[in-house]
């Protein structure tokens, strides 16, 4: 799907940014209200994103089908999609995240007919968004201003870092891996669900070369199990109560009494946020430093097929995890020098790698390097939330400016409002902020 349509006639609502999140929000502003609505994304491929744009059919959903519905109020959207599209899934399957790209592709394309022309996409890469008398006015790259009533910054995920020769900072383009010989070297920086990616893309294209896999505490995410569990009949009113301290110990206590991980964390599932923002932010902090890998790792549980290649790449000596620390020395275009520093040891490790991949996972802050972010902190409509995981926003996703007050005509959605959130990568999490927003928007404008 390719759009080029000019930005020059007024709407109601811009967009910035056609991934999923802003594909999600698109769809329920064309299902619930009459308002003109521009979603502006800067490749050509709308509905994709970082996540889904994978061609690597290895690359899973992380959530079976029957919960990956992209409508907050239509849980079988998604599964009926499946079953008109013939290839055999079914809701308890983890899908090929290329599936859900085109599923996703599927949902604006449905969203642009039903909308009667109330709902364009625009191609190109918005540097700067100002106030006007009515609203804002967009400044995008290769296209003439558009003017818009609000605006809503679904800009979604930025690489780890930039790429130096063979060390590639950016984990999701084909030329991460491209050109690697079959029995090079490479490091991946992360053990999380990044690193599984590019394992998984190695595997696929046959290399058979040692793969490191490095981060500082070593921890890969769990598997989930290979059947849906039943909701186990538990109380977890405790969890959301007393310091963090007090909730830890009581969260450890019903693991012990055989409640397990994945039944847990399938309680606490709906109600992740609710924590989170039942902690202060000096507890915040702690959780982010000491808990989070932990959590993560049974959090975010990758489909029983790849848990079990996973154990299959360490079992046959092809993949090796190490916790520790790593300082990037000099980078070629052939050859990555490192120095790594093991967990609970000072000897430093100087190796060489035929190719360094940074998979630390996606980054969301305020970055000045970013025309768009650059732009808006030098006006003061934008400031990094407390914990500098993300923007500063309201109760109502509405941006918050230098001086603390929210604005009345910039919003945001998604991945970048992971300070307020936490859990707000995954698109159970993202459906859900979609809809709120889409029904306060519409009130605002009604």
């Amino acid at each position: 799907m390719q759009h080029s349509e000019s930005s020059s006639s007024p709407v109601d609502i811009a967009i910035v940014g056609g991934g999923a999140s802003g594909v999600l929000l698109a769809a329920q502003l064309v299902r619930k209200s009459r308002l003109r609505v521009a979603l502006v994304e800067r490749g050509n491929h709308p509905g994709l994103g970082v996540a889904y744009s994978t061609h690597c059919l290895h690359h899973l959903l992380n959530v079976r089908a029957s919960d990956m519905t992209a409508l907050a109020d239509e849980p079988e959207h998604f599964v009926d999609w499946l079953a008109r599209d013939g290839r055999g899934y079914g809701r308890a399957d983890f899908v090929p995240r290329a599936i859900y790209g085109s599923y996703l592709q599927d949902l604006l394309a449905e969203s642009i007919q039903r909308s009667d022309g109330r709902l364009r996409v625009v191609t190109g890469d918005v540097t700067a968004i100002h106030d006007r008398q009515i609203g804002v006015e967009l400044d995008i790259e290769g296209q003439p201003p558009l003017r818009a009533r609000k605006a809503v910054l679904a800009t979604g995920h930025r690489p780890p870092s930039k790429d130096s020769g063979a060390y590639h900072g950016n984990p999701w383009r084909d030329e991460a891996i491209a050109g690697l010989a079959p029995e090079g070297s490479i490091l991946l920086i992360g053990t999380s669900l990044t690193m599984i990616d590019v394992l998984l893309s190695l595997l696929e294209q046959g290399h058979a070369g040692p793969i490191v896999a490095l981060s500082r505490r070593g921890l890969v995410p769990h598997r989930h199990p290979p059947a849906p569990l039943p909701s186990p009949k538990v109380d977890t009113s405790d969890l959301f109560e007393g310091s963090l301290s007090q909730r830890t110990h009581r969260f450890r206590a019903k693991l012990r009494d055989g409640l397990g991980w994945p039944g847990l964390m399938q309680l606490l599932r709906p109600h992740n946020n609710e924590l989170w923002h039942g902690l202060n932010l000096d507890q915040r902090k702690r959780f982010l430093r000491h808990l989070r890998p932990w959590w993560d790792i049974h959090r975010h549980r990758v489909a029983p097929q790849i848990g079990e290649q996973i154990d299959a790449a360490k079992a046959r000596g092809q993949l090796s995890i190490v916790s520790g620390r790593i300082e990037i020395g000099q980078a070629t275009d052939d050859k990555v020098e490192v120095t790594i520093v093991r967990r609970g040891s000072d000897v430093r490790e100087t190796r060489s790698f035929d190719r360094v991949v940074d998979c630390r996972g996606p980054r969301n802050e305020v970055d000045v390097h970013v025309p768009l972010h650059a732009q808006l902190v030098k006006d003061g409509k934008l400031r990094p939330d407390p914990l500098n995981q993300g923007l500063d926003v309201a109760v109502d996703e509405a941006l918050i400016g230098r001086d603390g007050t929210p604005s009345d005509r910039l919003y945001v959605l998604g991945p970048p409002t992971r300070g307020r959130y936490t859990e707000i990568v995954a698109i159970p999490d993202i459906r859900l902020q979609a809809a709120d927003v889409a029904k306060g928007l519409i009130a605002a404008l009604r």
